[in-house]
């Protein structure tokens, strides 16, 4: 397939040692061993939105089996999507198919050091995204997948393998349970492989199913930053959501499930009369997070009724309150968590997977998203209440591992298929979702960041990234790594904030955030809070933009830590950095990047109002930073103000 030329020729080296990007075993062989015998076609390609679509398709006559693969290439960029979609045309079970990998690639690598760049995943632990990096010497090897069936639970379904002169960046699309190994010989070749972590099944006469999907994105140079800073732009320009054209903003939002009792004491009431503190401090969105529902939080998860006692006019009342304050509606559901004592348990036990019958214990059992009647039912009925009650942001909140339940029910001819399914029926309810209720977002929460991947960022944003944020004060070291950490692959994520002082703040804050504390202990905080919002406002562009972590990124309390977003567009940005609470260090040297080497540009520290003007050379070679006092920060805009010719 020379769809990988279009990836690869963007690199300095780097080369395919294989046919076909992808593989599988059929009937105990390897795909490569027979596809070339198989009856191959090919669509032309359809262009549309900076897109050329194709679609490669391999068929068996022998058992009908079909093998298609969806290739989707992007103007401006050296980069290619692909997903694999296999197919039974014939009229019996096919034999067995296992070990597909949408990843199966072969590339030699130039002479020197290569290293494999990836990232911790959220644990709800103090090095949340954390950046990682694997040095890929002769005979290395690196195994990576995420834990208990979640995309992101202790792994990013992203990397970015850096060689001398350039190297590639890859996502994997699928929000369960994937693997990749990666591995290189004792030459210069380096073989990717991605998938879905176990797969071993037999497809019935007409069944089809879907892997995960795959991106590559090359890049040339030595700072593996530029790799992810490309692989950036794509996302921003081609995934993520949009609201009539326009990237959906990530929301300054309040949430009240802190102040009152983790929302179990959530009242019409009293939602009612804190929404003039909200207005006071800033916010544009109001967020009523778990609780509401009937059975309380936790145990009435799986019942979307509200408590007839707390909001006897149900929710609607307070999206009109909000609304005509300004601001929008964000709601919280878990609909993929079935509790024992909750509706769905009780009218729908055949819509609900267990583990060894049980009833999933403490944590609940999870919903059958992957029953097509289920599905359906659940997509009817979470639209009815968004309507309803006029929601602007479905939060999908997801408290429980899915894969020990995925693999209770697989047989042992079928083995990965309920977790395709599954995932299927996500992206259906989802993608059906936003267009039946045109304009809606989605919140990806997932215990806090942990089901984070190509997928779900082009269907949803996380704004609730890790949940170390539920400890009611601010972590600011833990706040700083993961936004670090995050930014390297996922443009738009928020956490909750609970102080405002620069610090604290600073540290949460990307292009928005959740305010976790109380806004009605009094107008101190609501001011302290509003300012807060103004300075998030006036660097929301920036975010969108490239961005470069200037210094380690690590969660040692003597260190600093600091970033720059770039605007080449806009020919300015900003720098954020931060002396810890353990750093005997006043000041530090930054090497700015993306600027101008000949161009003059003017700085002012956001606090002092200091400005003064700088070469792009002098800041590209280094700018002195100075911070005074421990525990503080730093925050410098910049602008060209003039160019040489």
């Amino acid at each position: 397939m020379n769809f990988l030329t279009n990836v690869l020729s963007a690199t300095d080296g780097l080369t395919a040692s294989t046919t076909l990007p992808w593989s599988f075993t059929y009937g105990g062989r390897h795909s490569s061993t027979f596809i070339d015998t198989w009856t191959y076609s090919r669509t032309a390609a359809t262009v549309s939105a900076g897109r050329s679509t194709e679609t490669h398709t391999y068929t068996d006559s022998e058992t009908g089996l079909v093998v298609s693969v969806d290739v989707t290439l992007f103007d401006g960029y050296p980069a290619a999507e692909w997903v694999m979609r296999i197919t039974n045309t014939g009229a019996t079970n096919t034999p067995i198919i296992e070990k597909v990998l949408p990843l199966d690639l072969d590339v030699a690598v130039p002479a020197g050091n290569t290293v494999l760049h990836h990232s911790k995943g959220s644990t709800c632990g103090p090095d949340d995204f954390l950046p990682l990096e694997a040095s890929l010497h002769s005979g290395a090897v690196v195994a990576i997948a995420p834990r208990g069936g979640r995309s992101s639970d202790g792994a990013l379904p992203f990397f970015n393998l850096a060689c001398p002169g350039g190297g590639i960046v890859g996502a994997i699309g699928w929000s369960g349970q994937w693997s990749l190994d990666i591995a290189r010989d004792a030459a210069n070749l380096v073989t990717l492989r991605a998938g879905q972590q176990t797969t071993r099944f037999t497809l019935y006469p007409g069944e089809e199913v879907r892997t995960p999907r795959m991106l590559l994105v090359g890049w040339r140079g030595n700072n593996h930053f530029d790799g992810h800073n490309a692989f950036r732009r794509l996302l921003i320009q081609h995934y993520i959501p949009r609201i009539n054209g326009a990237v959906a903003q990530t929301p300054i939002a309040a949430n009240t499930w802190f102040a009152f009792n983790t929302g179990n004491d959530v009242t019409e009431e009293n939602q009612l009369a804190t929404i003039p503190t909200f207005v006071a401090s800033g916010i544009e969105y109001f967020w009523l997070d778990a609780g509401w529902f009937e059975g309380g939080w936790p145990a009435g998860a799986g019942s979307w009724v509200p408590k007839k006692d707390a909001f006897p006019r149900g929710l609607r009342p307070l999206s009109d309150a909000g609304h005509a304050a300004g601001m929008k509606f964000v709601l919280w559901f878990e609909p993929e968590r079935v509790t024992p004592i909750s509706i769905i348990a009780r009218e729908h036990p055949e819509w609900v997977l267990a583990r060894k019958n049980d009833a999933g214990g403490e944590y609940g059992a999870l919903f059958s998203l992957g029953d097509p009647d289920a599905r359906r039912w659940l997509t009817d009925y979470l639209l009815g209440c968004l309507v309803e009650w006029d929601v602007d942001v479905f939060r999908n909140d997801f408290n429980i591992e899915p894969l020990p339940f995925w693999q209770a029910t697989d047989t042992e001819d079928r083995i990965g298929i309920t977790e395709i399914r599954y995932i299927e029926g996500l992206y259906a309810m989802w993608d059906e979702l936003r267009a039946r209720k045109p304009g809606l977002t989605i919140d990806n929460c997932a215990s806090g960041g942990r089901r984070i991947d190509l997928e779900t960022i082009a269907r949803s944003y996380p704004l609730w990234q890790s949940d170390t944020q539920c400890c009611g004060h601010d972590r600011p070291i833990q706040n700083q790594v993961q936004n670090a950490g995050l930014s390297l692959y996922v443009p738009q994520h928020t956490a909750g904030a609970w102080e405002f002082d620069h610090y604290n703040f600073r540290s949460v804050a990307t292009s928005g955030y959740s305010v976790s504390s109380d806004l009605r202990q009094g107008a101190e905080i609501q001011q302290a809070a509003k300012l807060a919002a103004d300075e998030v406002n006036a660097l929301r562009p920036y975010y969108l933009g490239d961005y470069y972590p200037l210094l380690p990124v690590n969660t040692d309390p003597s260190a600093w830590c600091g970033w720059q977003y770039h605007r080449p567009d806009l020919r300015s940005g900003f720098v954020m950095l931060f002396r810890r609470d353990a750093s005997p260090y006043p000041s530090a040297v930054v090497a700015l990047c993306g600027l101008d080497s000949d161009a003059t540009y003017t700085l002012t520290d956001a606090d002092s109002g200091r400005t003064w003007s700088a070469a792009g050379a002098d800041l590209a070679a280094g700018l002195l930073a100075e911070i005074s006092s421990r525990s503080a920060t730093l925050l410098i805009r910049y602008e060209e103000s003039a160019r040489s010719v």
